[in-house]
This record gives C-alpha cells, structure tokens and sequence, in this order.
C-alpha cells in the first residue's frame, strides 16, 4: 500500500493509519480523500489486520473540509456526482469494512473530520478535543453523513443542537452525549486506543465483525428485519471453524479451572 497523505503501521494485528497532512491540518483535500478510501478498501483484503486504529499527524486530528478543493467551476450535478462518487463512499468504505476502526482525536475534529470520526466504531479523544459541524456557518450542509450518523450515535436532539447553530463543543460534553466513548491524556491516547483493540481481539473477530455490521445494518431496519438480520449472521458464525476451536477451548479450561 502506497499513499502520499495518509501513513500506516501494523503491528501484533493492529494498523495504525494516520492522517499526514500536518501543514493543513490534516484537512481533507480530493487526495487525503481518495487515499483514505483507497487505505480501507486494501485493509478489507489484508487478514493479517484485525482492527484499525484512526489519528491525525501533528497538532490535531483534522480541521476538517478543505473547501478550496472543492472549488474547481463544477455545475451543480457535477459536485453531487463527485460527492457522492469520492467524499461519501470514503465514509462508507469505512463504515462499510467488516473490522472495528477506533478513531484517536486529538485538539480540532471539525465539519468533515467529525463525519470521518463518527463513520468509525469507536471514538477515543483527549481532553482538549473540540467538535463541531460548522456547514451551516458556510451556507452549506453536511454532506458527508453528519445529518444520518450524528443523530444514531447522539440522538435527534443533540444532532440537530450540533448541526442547526454549528456550535462547537469540548470533549466532557461530547462525552456526556456519547459522541466519544473515553477522553484520556494526550501521551495516554495511542495506548488506550491499542488496549481497546487488544479487548476486542480477545474475541472471535469473525463475530466481532458480522456484530458490527448487524448493528450498522440494523439502524435502517424495523426491530424484525433487524432480528432476522441477526439470525443470518448468527448462521455465518456458527458455520465458521473458529467457533467449534473457541467453544472446545473454553470447555477446555473450566476442566483445568476445576482441577485446580
């Protein structure tokens, strides 16, 4: 894999990528787009990456949209088109890979970094971590998934608190409204984020990712669709060799555990 704005590592399973971009702020430019989504549809192949964990070079995670780049004379069709073919299919490449993505924020998580963040599972972020969705300031609306995914993971009314006034807020708020799972110390960050990935590698990650995606999925369906959803995934697992070997080793140990 070779990209010119993004930086990877793997390492024990887990692939650390970084935004790399750091003279602008990791903002998303038409390359840092493409390379992001190029990066996620390779790890969907890679089986020796189980989880991957999300952060930005230099002094923030992202300051979001560089709308300069999106300033190239298209007509109005034209712009729907590119959105939709570059800048959303990388959220969802994403939101899409069968793999937890832990996202690791620090200082500025604005506009289109939010959205990138929130197309990630998990959000991990330090205490001087502030959000916002400023399109409204601009004249514009969020087009990369902040209108759907910000209201399933903070609610409705906290979405539309974010989106309609374009207010930022700091990392205790964002914690108190679920936006981020954990806010720990800057030099704590890269180490709390390799600790949760550790915690789900512990599990089946045939199951960890078909969990993911019937959540993901289920968000879209009726509480029945959702279920059978989950049924026909729960097929998938049980078929799968790994889960006889699990199943025998924990047999396993409760004969040892009494023994002792």
């Amino acid at each position: 894999m070779q990209y010119q704005t993004v930086s990877y590592t793997e390492k024990d399973h887990i692939l650390h990528v970084k935004l790399n971009r750091p003279e602008k702020r990791n903002a998303l430019n038409w390359q840092i787009i493409g390379d992001i989504k190029q990066c996620f549809a390779d790890v969907a192949s890679q089986a020796s990456v189980e989880v991957v964990l999300l952060s930005g070079e230099g002094k923030c995670f992202s300051g979001g949209t560089d709308l300069t780049a999106f300033q190239a004379g298209w007509g109005q069709q034209d712009l729907r088109r590119q959105i939709r073919k570059f800048f959303q299919a990388m959220f969802n490449e994403i939101e899409l890979l069968e793999k937890p993505v832990i996202a690791l924020i620090h200082s500025y998580c604005f506009g289109g970094a939010l959205e990138l963040a929130l197309a990630c599972d998990l959000r991990i972020c330090t205490p001087d971590a502030t959000f916002n969705i400023p399109e409204v300031n601009m004249g514009l609306v969020p087009d990369g998934g902040g209108s759907q995914r910000l209201p399933r993971v903070v609610g409705v009314g906290r979405a539309k608190e974010l989106i309609l006034t374009g207010k930022t807020i700091d990392a205790e708020k964002a914690e108190r409204w679920g936006l981020v799972n954990e806010i720990v110390k800057l030099e704590d960050l890269e180490a709390t984020g390799i600790a949760w990935a550790r915690e789900i590698m512990n599990n089946s990650m045939i199951a960890v990712g078909l969990s993911k995606r019937n959540i993901d999925m289920s968000m879209n369906m009726s509480i029945h669709d959702g279920l059978e959803c989950a049924g026909l995934a729960q097929s998938a697992a049980f078929s799968d060799p790994s889960f006889i070997k699990r199943i025998e080793q924990r047999f396993m140990d409760r004969v040892k555990a009494k023994k002792s």
